[in-house]
């Protein structure tokens, strides 16, 4: 009892901590924005950093350390041609998901608020449905006898569909990947103030070259936002290409399946998922340096 009352009188706290003179050391205690932001970031190094990381380990590490793994894949004319075959795809339905999808945004972002709100959920509707459900659907449309090879017949002469090509391919991933570059688009649109091409028209220009010197160098950012952001989920898409595409339309998720399920090759899918990986990170580099533009996507 003494000796605890010699210790306070001290300067230093029951448990042996000095303290300054006229203050108490208190324990850390987490504040709320501190768990709120802490929590995420933990999950997001459980679920995504470390299946990552450890894809890259085991793509160097077995059966034994080396690169051999990257100098089978890049000097394989077959990977080479599937990596081509994926990136022209995914470039094809980028591009077609922009143009459809940039007067849709406008056509909506110029509506009144109850209107606009209606819109934006037809477009949000297709996400209520199953990516499975709805490349089966093009399974149907696409194939012999469907409505597209019916619609075309009298002008080809056959009922043939265009399944399992190419074509059908863009067509399916460019349906259930449009929605997000409409909704990218719009939601830049909504920011921009539809004022500046009526001024450009009070000053004498004429309404097409006021909207295309004016309004739609605005809208540049977006429109590479959301082409990059369909650009990368396209690379990595495998549902709809597996469905509707053919053995000459095998993209590289096709392949990274094929390597796990088939010939059982961990190695060597972890090897292609890198080389993926890194493919992506490097054409987004690639693009937001020449364009100037700080896309938001997700990798």
């Amino acid at each position: 009892m003494g000796q605890a009352t010699m210790q306070q009188s001290r300067g230093a706290l029951p448990d042996g901590q000095p303290t300054k003179k006229g203050s108490v050391k208190r324990r850390w205690r987490p504040t709320f924005v501190q768990v709120v932001l802490g929590v995420p970031i933990i999950y997001m190094t459980l679920i995504y950093l470390v299946p990552v990381g450890s894809v890259l380990v085991r793509s160097v590490t077995e059966p034994q350390f080396g690169f051999d793994h990257y100098v089978r894949a890049l000097t394989d004319p077959v990977i080479l041609q599937v990596l081509w075959i994926t990136l022209k795809i995914a470039f094809i339905v980028a591009v077609a998901s922009v143009i459809l999808g940039y007067p849709v945004a406008y056509l909506i972002s110029r509506q009144p608020p109850q209107r606009a709100r209606i819109l934006t959920m037809l477009v949000i509707i297709p996400f209520w449905t199953s990516v499975l459900i709805r490349s089966f659907a093009w399974i149907v449309i696409l194939g012999d006898q469907g409505l597209v090879a019916n619609l075309l017949s009298p002008f080809t002469g056959t009922t043939d569909g265009m399944l399992y090509s190419q074509a059908a391919v863009v067509l399916a991933m460019t349906q259930v990947l449009l929605p997000y570059a409409i909704l990218v688009l719009k939601g830049a649109m909504d920011q921009i103030d539809i004022t500046l091409v009526s001024a450009a028209r009070s000053l004498g220009a004429k309404p097409f070259f006021a909207y295309l010197r004016v309004y739609f160098p605005l809208t540049l950012p977006a429109v590479f936002s959301s082409g990059m952001l369909v650009f990368i989920i396209s690379l990595g898409f495998y549902i709809t290409p597996a469905l509707v595409g053919g053995p000459r339309e095998s993209t590289i998720a096709i392949l990274i399946e094929r390597n796990i399920s088939v010939l059982f090759d961990w190695p060597m899918a972890a090897t292609l998922s890198t080389i993926l990986l890194v493919v992506t990170v490097v054409i987004y580099l690639t693009v937001q340096k020449l364009t100037r533009v700080r896309a938001v996507v997700t990798l």
